[in-house]
Formats: C-alpha cells, sequence, structure tokens
C-alpha cells in the first residue's frame, strides 16, 4: 500500500512541475522573443548517490526554438532575426543570448538591451556616434553612412540544449549547445520576433494537467482508505 502511493505521490509532484512550466510560458506569451519550454521526465532511482527502491521522476526542460511571428515596429533599432540564430549580449553573468531584438542606446552611445546588457558585435561592444543608423540585412551596422560594425548573431546545432538564463534570455553552459556563428542571416530592422508560445495548446494542456492531478488524488485517498479498513479487520481478529 505505501508503495503504491509513494509512486502516486511522485506521479503528482511531476504533474505539478508541468504545471509550473504551462504557467510561466502562458506567462511569457507577450514576452518578445520568448522560446517556449518544453518539460520532460528522466527515470532512475537513484537521488544524491543513495539508490531509492521506488522508480523516480526527476523533471528535465528543453527549449522550443521555433520561431514566433514577425511585427513590425518602425523603431530602426527593433530588430528580428529569420531562420537560425541568436543575437549575443553581454551579461552580468557572462554572454547570454537571445532572440528579443528590442533595443536602445544608453547615455554612451552603445546599443543595448532593455535591460541595459550590452549587444554584442564581431568587435565587441556596438558604438554609435551619429544620427542615421542603418542595419542591413546581413546584420553590418552603418551609422552616417559609414560601416561601424556587424551583429554578432550565434546558431547552435542543439539549440534545445541552452540554459534559461532570464525570460527570452539563455546561456550556453559548456557549449552543451554547439555554438558556430551564423553566416547566412538575415536581419529585418524595424520589426521585433514575438514569442513562439500557442496559448490555446498551453491551455489545454494546464486543463489536463489538473485532471490528471485529480486523479491521482483520488487513487492516493483510495489506497489510503483501503488500508484504513485492512488496519480495522486486523485489530478485530
Amino acid at each position: 500500500m505505501i508503495h503504491g502511493i509513494e509512486l502516486l505521490a511522485n506521479a503528482a509532484i511531476g504533474q505539478v512541475a508541468r504545471l509550473d512550466c504551462v504557467a510561466d510560458n502562458i506567462t511569457n506569451v507577450n514576452t518578445p522573443g520568448f522560446k517556449a519550454v518544453l518539460l520532460h521526465f528522466l527515470e532512475g532511482n537513484v537521488i544524491g548517490g543513495i539508490s531509492k527502491g521506488s522508480p523516480i521522476q526527476r523533471p528535465a526542460t528543453a527549449v522550443d526554438c521555433s520561431p514566433g511571428n514577425i511585427r513590425k515596429t518602425g523603431n530602426a533599432l527593433d530588430l528580428a532575426i529569420e531562420g537560425k540564430g541568436f543575437f549575443a549580449v553581454q551579461t552580468k553573468a557572462g554572454v547570454a543570448y537571445t532572440r528579443d531584438g528590442g533595443f536602445t542606446l544608453n547615455e554612451n552611445g552603445e546599443l543595448v538591451t532593455l535591460n541595459g546588457d550590452y549587444v554584442l558585435g564581431r568587435g565587441g561592444k556596438i558604438v554609435i556616434e551619429g544620427s542615421d543608423i542603418q542595419i542591413s540585412e546581413n546584420g553590418l551596422v552603418s551609422v552616417d553612412g559609414n560601416e561601424v560594425d556587424a551583429l554578432k548573431i550565434v546558431s547552435f546545432r542543439e539549440p534545445s540544449a541552452l540554459a534559461r538564463l532570464s525570460a527570452g534570455f539563455y546561456r550556453n553552459h559548456d557549449n552543451l549547445a554547439g555554438a558556430e556563428e551564423e553566416g547566412n542571416v538575415r536581419v529585418q530592422s524595424g520589426c521585433l520576433e514575438l514569442s513562439n508560445v500557442q496559448v490555446i495548446k498551453q491551455m489545454v494542456e494546464m486543463i489536463n494537467i489538473q485532471r490528471t492531478f485529480e486523479s491521482y488524488q483520488k487513487a492516493i485517498q483510495t489506497i489510503s482508505e483501503q488500508d484504513r479498513l485492512s488496519t480495522n479487520r486486523i485489530g478485530k481478529l
């Protein structure tokens, strides 16, 4: 009886993890460049080097890197990538990658994200001194007719292996995703890529999770009731 309850409890905890993942995706449906997070489970019976008797499901996440729709904004510093590739940005935690091309200039004329992280070019930080800013389809940055740098755009052999840093920003820990500079890229200036979260699909998933969780709860209650009845009968013998 106890073994059955343990299995069901572990399964129910897994549903809670699924619900957290779906809720996070729905929360970021309006975050530019956000990629939906997919949750799957790895089965095993070892935690912290200690072998457990029953199988334990460990949640693991992956990034859904399918493209989102592109929306025109008219702002020359809003950028969207068509096809593969991520913008490289310098954060306090190190280099990160994003599809959120909502950029601006700081007080020093440096191209930055809305959070103030530096957008990287092939030569490092991109400094813009001038008023007429043009960014070509191949990522070349020109100011007043003079080319100043080119956007550093990186693609990955296994983009689903990217680790999330924050909403829309990702890290490539130990190069698990296999970084390589994207040579065949098309950048749209004056546009932003929207989130690729499909709201209806996520809502349906949330309903299914709630129903599954309720079924586990009922099964646990049934086993507990059977255990109580069995204990009472033994006490009467």
